[in-house]
């Protein structure tokens, strides 16, 4: 299932990359200064050489568009081919929208700390009434200005700095709030979950400040009245292999814990560093299962580097959960590595139950490098290799389709149709619905209002405007020669 996809993965600095030997394609580069020029050709030697539809490239190349500057023809040329339908999908609008990416960057690696507002919105944006629009918090990160204000996920945002969001202000408030700048944040905000109309509203003023932006968003061990499971439940927002040691930490404590069953929560996790993926198996399985195949790398067999097809193997990473089964949330927005964990465990004959809705379908994703031209830093990352797991299936480029799909009538019997849109804070059983189908399948209790509340779901939202995003997917980290 194609659809818009909204996260923006962060990525880590990757290795530079040698200067290219560029021969094959002998349409010169004709636009631009020397620079983009350079770049185009680089862009031509990676994509003759590695990209996994290589084939057509080396067959159709001689028609790219080489007057375009170089940050244009990488999704120009990519259009005219007919057979890598896999790099991409189709957005709202109609618009073809490439997996693989190239673009300028810093040639500084990306710091842990980061100096923001600490604030995640949800990229669809809510209509409201009198044509005003809302912003939905997605995450609130710890140590923030944002949750020294008070403001969590789930509450709606309807004025900035004195303004209400319209069709006419509505991206540059958006991004003001998302890419922090702004100098100052005064926001005002609808809170879903108030228990009454005198605690509805919140107003929180945000000056910038440093904190840790981590993907584990959340984790803790649930329990429910009259059930013995022990639940232990990891949000993770992106597999950033720059935080691996808190993803093992944060699982380490969950062992410690004495859990007995597990959810993972990927319900907006687009993807990432496949060597996160491979140490998050590795932890919820255990040492036992070391030396395992999770997945194998299958790149065009006429790729011309020394990598190949790589295989991914679990690994003892000192953590072991010694878990039988899972229960993963997922969402259209779950995509990449999420998916690969939900296929590559599968392929290893582990039950893995998913709840929410059918997934990205992205089975495919990009060794990624940078190279310096001059005075700019480019990175790379164009599609190179299709995941398998250890059966060798690869085939769910349509999307994993979840066993309980909550925007429709389900076994459950109960439904959200703006799934995932953020109703309340991480871990809020009683009305993150989400969660609570999640608990249930878990404990093979009925949802219902005195057990788990998930009664929120019901709020009118009339219609939504999609915020367009990149995608970055599944990456694999690899060092030119």
């Amino acid at each position: 299932m194609r659809r818009v996809i909204i996260i923006l993965v962060s990525l880590c600095a990757m290795v530079g990359c040698m200067s290219p030997s560029y021969s094959s394609i002998d349409n010169p580069s004709a636009g631009g200064d020397a620079t983009s020029k350079q770049i185009v050709d680089y862009i031509d030697k990676r994509l003759e050489e590695e990209y996994y539809w290589l084939d057509e490239v080396l067959e159709r190349g001689g028609s790219f568009n080489r007057t375009l500057r170089w940050d244009r023809y990488l999704a120009n040329s990519l259009s005219r081919l007919a057979t890598n339908t896999d790099d991409g999908y189709y957005n709202d609008k109609g618009q073809r929208i490439f997996y693989s990416y190239i673009r300028d960057v810093n040639s500084a690696t990306r710091a842990t700390t980061t100096t923001g507002f600490g604030l995640e919105l949800y990229y669809t944006i809510v209509m409201l009434e009198s044509n005003t629009l809302g912003f939905v918090i997605n995450n609130v990160h710890e140590g923030s200005p944002a949750e020294a204000a008070d403001l969590r996920r789930g509450d709606m945002i309807i004025s900035v700095n004195g303004k209400s969001i319209d069709p006419t202000n509505y991206m540059t408030l958006f991004n003001s709030i998302e890419y922090n700048t702004a100098t100052e944040l005064r926001l005002v905000a609808q809170r879903q979950t108030a228990a009454n109309a005198n605690e509805a509203t919140v107003a929180a003023t945000l000056q910038k400040g440093s904190y840790i932006a981590s993907p584990v968003a959340h984790h803790s061990v649930i329990t429910v009245p009259n059930s013995d499971k022990r639940i232990g439940y990891l949000v993770y927002t992106a597999f950033e292999n720059d935080y691996d040691e808190e993803l093992l930490a944060a699982l380490a404590t969950l062992s410690a814990e004495g859990v007995d069953s597990f959810i993972l929560d990927l319900r907006t996790n687009g993807g990432g560093h496949v060597s996160s993926a491979v140490a998050l198996c590795s932890a919820l399985l255990g040492a036992e299962h070391a030396g395992a195949t999770l997945t194998e790398l299958r790149r065009n067999p006429k790729n011309k580097t020394s990598i190949g097809n790589t295989t991914s193997v679990l690994e003892d990473v000192g953590v072991s959960l010694n878990l039988e089964e899972l229960t993963v949330i997922c969402s259209a927005y779950t995509a990449s590595a999420s998916e690969l964990v939900v296929m590559g465990l599968r392929g290893l004959d582990i039950p893995v139950t998913v709840i929410g809705t059918t997934t990205e379908g992205k089975n495919c994703g990009m060794d990624v490098t940078r190279r310096t031209f001059g005075k700019t830093t480019v990175e790379y990352a164009p599609i190179t290799f299709m995941c398998v797991n250890a059966k060798g299936f690869g085939a769910w480029g349509e999307g994993i389709a979840p066993d309980v799909d909550l925007s429709t009538d389900n076994a459950l019997g109960v439904k959200d149709e703006h799934f995932p849109m953020p109703r309340t804070e991480w871990g809020d059983v009683k009305y993150d619905i989400g969660l609570a189908a999640a608990v249930a399948s878990v404990t093979g209790k009925k949802i219902t209002t005195a057990t788990f509340g998930a009664t929120r779901a019901n709020i009118a939202m009339p219609s939504t405007i999609v915020v367009d995003r990149p995608f970055v997917g599944a990456l694999y980290e690899v060092e030119e020669e």
